[in-house]
């Protein structure tokens, strides 16, 4: 199967430090979970706005992603009532 490869890519993990003097005016974070053969991928999504002390803004954008043999996250939905507990 290897040998039907026709192209490979690295993608290098990029990191953010925010610079000297500088603060974080917005910080919004987003987080995907998907389920994958061997466990899930977690893929945690940075928008951050920052401003210089000097009064520049500028954006920074950036995905960490990490391998989990348990899925992080649960979401509880309210319970829907039967039509029996509706009209009872």
């Amino acid at each position: 199967m290897e040998d039907c490869i026709k192209s490979a890519r690295l993608d290098q993990k990029k990191t953010f430090e925010l610079p000297q003097g500088a603060t974080i005016t917005k910080k919004d974070v987003s987080v995907v979970v998907e389920e994958i053969e061997n466990g899930f991928l977690i893929r945690k999504t940075y928008d951050i706005k920052w401003t210089t002390l000097e009064g520049n803004s500028n954006y920074e954008y950036f995905t960490k992603t990490w391998h989990s043999a348990k899925n992080p996250i649960t979401i509880d939905l309210p319970k829907e009532k039967t039509l029996a507990e509706k009209l009872g």
